[in-house]
């Protein structure tokens, strides 16, 4: 697992997605930009991330990650 890898499968499921991950192995911190979350809470974005990520996060791929999500404007 590398950053692309999360960039590539949040952008599959958000196209408009613009996202950073910063980290490395198992422990990413991930920023993503997209108006899918506009009208959402912040716990419903976080949702959404997670979802998207939820394999890995079980299996371990990814152990740990902090998000932070935001719309473009």
């Amino acid at each position: 697992m590398n950053a692309q890898d999360i960039i590539d499968r949040i952008t599959a499921s958000l196209p408009d997605a613009q996202v950073i991950p910063e980290g490395e192995g198992c422990q990413f911190k991930i920023t993503v930009t997209s108006a899918a979350f506009a009208g959402k809470t912040r716990l419903a974005q976080h949702q959404m991330i997670n979802k998207l990520l939820a394999d890995w996060l079980a299996s371990g791929a990814l152990h740990a990650i902090t998000l932070n999500t935001r719309t473009p404007t």
